[in-house]
């Protein structure tokens, strides 16, 4: 940002007096016959002397654009395309006046700026600065100029390396070099991939051989439960018939069996188509008791 010393609004008053008109974001330090006047103007309309002389500084945020050419660790030399950000502190504008003047940025920040970078990118190998370490990078170059300009009524806000620029035999190889590691990356990632695949296949496999076998030793555990229920019901039932026929047995007395002899052959004798009756009481003996024509 170019700093200049200039008036605004001087407007020269029947009074010998004149004003200065500051826009917000501004302010302004008041240079007299007698040197600096204060307090520090701010945004607003204020008088000066008719020979005051007004030096307005912007108090926002300001950015430069620095190419650097620097050297790496190993000696190579590269160009560093950054940018900076920074403000003055507008309650210390005079301050900064009185130590750096209305050029600060060229006899303060541009100088420590320019420093700072060689001293940081002194410290790396080009593919370092390029790949890996460029936040670090900017990192370092930023708390480097906090320090040296702390106590110099600027604020750094952000150090930024937008662009690196490295001989064209060394960005071939970092390239090459970068492709090489990708290409690792992309065959570790396939084989992982297959491992990944194989194991869960086996997984899936084993799941289902388990599974397999559960059903087997569930379907053999069904089979034998029907088999000794089937069983249990047959000795059971066994066990009411032989229940039931030794009851019975030990029920049927001779006179019950000779009641029921006769009266089978009392139903025989009225049956339309009966001959003889033959009675006997199962001695050998028998007696015809009717004949029917």
């Amino acid at each position: 940002m170019r700093r200049q010393r200039w008036m605004l609004g001087l407007v020269l008053l029947g009074s010998g007096c004149a004003f200065v008109d500051l826009p917000p974001g501004h302010v302004a330090v008041n240079w007299t016959l007698k040197g600096i006047d204060p307090p520090v103007y701010k945004e607003g309309e204020w008088n000066i002397g008719y020979y005051d002389k007004a030096t307005v500084l912007d108090a926002r945020s300001q950015d430069r654009e620095e190419r650097l050419f620097v050297l790496t660790s190993n000696g190579e030399r590269i160009v560093l395309d950054a940018s900076i950000a920074y403000h003055i502190i507008p309650n210390e504008a005079i301050l900064l006046m009185q130590d750096e003047g209305i050029h600060y940025y060229s006899k303060l920040i541009g100088p420590v700026l320019r420093s700072q970078a060689r001293k940081v990118i002194g410290r790396y190998l080009p593919e370092e600065i390029y790949s890996t370490r460029r936040e670090a990078i900017e990192r370092e170059i930023r708390e480097g100029i906090e320090q040296k300009i702390q106590g110099h009524h600027v604020v750094l806000e952000a150090v930024l390396i937008r662009d690196i620029t490295l001989p064209a035999e060394i960005q071939q190889a970092i390239n090459d070099k970068l492709q090489a590691e990708q290409e690792s990356l992309k065959q570790k990632y396939l084989l992982d991939t297959a491992k990944q695949v194989a194991l869960r296949q086996n997984v899936e496999a084993q799941a289902e051989a388990e599974r397999t076998h559960i059903r087997a030793e569930q379907d053999a555990e069904n089979a034998r439960i029907a088999a000794k229920g089937d069983a249990d019901s047959r000795v059971i039932t066994a066990k009411a018939t032989a229940e039931a026929q030794r009851t019975i047995q030990a029920s049927i007395t001779p006179q019950i069996l000779e009641w029921q002899r006769i009266k089978a052959e009392s139903d025989l004798s009225r049956a339309p188509n009966s001959k003889v009756i033959v009675l006997g009481g199962g001695t050998g003996k028998t007696t015809p008791l009717l004949q029917l024509p």
